[in-house]
């Protein structure tokens, strides 16, 4: 299924490829859009053993995996921008690819001896999986919408320097977003053993654990953020985008939002309810969606990180309510 989703995407940026390369008419996308297709489908690929080994808590070798893809690809991009031959994002593409590919086959010897060809397909384990993917799938999408349509109508509505100083603000903070990812690669499967063992009041206490350890690791990076936001985008980006400083300030003051909402996220679908993610971020992709229209042609990539920041509180909130309502329900239906 995995597989299948990913070729369907790919095949659907081969096909309206036309469309993608007229939306932005004064950009040159030739041999760009190929190349995310097949980016997506390695993607895919290289996450079935990643995924194999995450359900039997084998999250180091996940870990090692993941650190793969970062050094096979930040090390040919870096070797590109420092031998000055970096010309396009056709090559960051092929060292995605190429990334992915690696990170397929050490996973997959690393899960080696738990793939059973002999477990067969039943139809209703066939539902099930459809089902949860059917969600997942939407999830993405909104997802998609949610995290993408400030880049999108940033190129539309506001001037090219608000479009570059926003993509850097979130390069800046994107690095604080990989402790959350790391905590919801243990929180899963702790989550869902709990669950599936009847202990029930173990899900909020792990997931906040879990959260307030997320916050107390990224706290000093985000302090210095939101504190010292003109001073980082002068270090980092020699005085570029200066003006542009309360962009940074605000994302990065939203990292501390975010794990909420990501691990909530989290701890429903270990407990079999994957459609809260998906109605949490579908909840934030319309107020996103919403905001920007009303605040970029204002405010530029300001009015766009206030969107992005009130999309993350909402669908923090949705999926924070969602959880522990359920978690309320089963306790009194297991008492009684």
């Amino acid at each position: 299924m995995t597989l299948g989703f990913s070729a369907a995407a790919a095949v659907l940026l081969l096909v309206f490829r036309g469309a993608l390369d007229s939306f932005y008419g004064e950009i040159d996308l030739a041999g760009i859009i190929p190349w995310i297709a097949v980016a997506a489908v390695s993607g895919a690929l290289s996450h079935i053993p990643r995924n194999v080994l995450l359900t039997r808590l084998g999250t180091v070798r996940v870990m090692q995996t993941d650190l793969l893809i970062l050094l096979i690809r930040g090390g040919i991009v870096s070797w590109l921008i420092f031998s000055g031959k970096l010309t396009g994002a056709v090559q960051v593409l092929q060292a995605t690819a190429l990334a992915n590919a690696a990170a397929f086959i050490f996973g997959a010897w690393a899960a080696r001896d738990l793939f059973d060809p002999k477990a067969g397909l039943s139809r209703n384990a066939l539902r099930r999986v459809a089902g949860f993917a059917g969600f997942s799938l939407g999830t993405t999408l909104a997802g998609f919408v949610y995290t993408r349509t400030d880049i999108l109508m940033l190129g539309k509505m506001a001037p090219p320097e608000d479009v570059a100083a926003y993509g850097a603000s979130r390069a800046l903070t994107s690095m604080v977003v990989m402790v959350s990812a790391a905590a919801n690669m243990v929180l899963m499967p702790v989550i869902s053993r709990a669950w599936s063992e009847g202990r029930r009041h173990d899900l909020v206490e792990k997931t906040m654990k879990a959260f307030l350890y997320v916050q107390l690791i990224q706290l000093p990076v985000v302090a210095i953020l939101v504190l010292c936001p003109r001073w980082v985008i002068d270090v980092v980006y020699r005085g570029k985008y200066n003006d542009n400083w309360p962009i940074l300030a605000i994302l990065g003051g939203l990292s501390l939002i975010k794990p909420l909402g990501s691990l909530f996220s989290t701890a429903g679908s270990a407990m079999g309810k994957p459609q809260y993610s998906f109605w949490s971020v579908l909840i934030s992709a319309a107020v996103n969606v919403f905001l920007n229209i009303l605040l970029i042609p204002e405010m530029g990539g300001v009015g766009a990180a206030w969107a992005t920041a009130a999309a993350v509180f909402a669908g923090a909130l949705a999926v924070v309510i969602l959880t522990l309502r359920k978690c309320r329900e089963e306790g009194r239906s297991h008492a009684g």
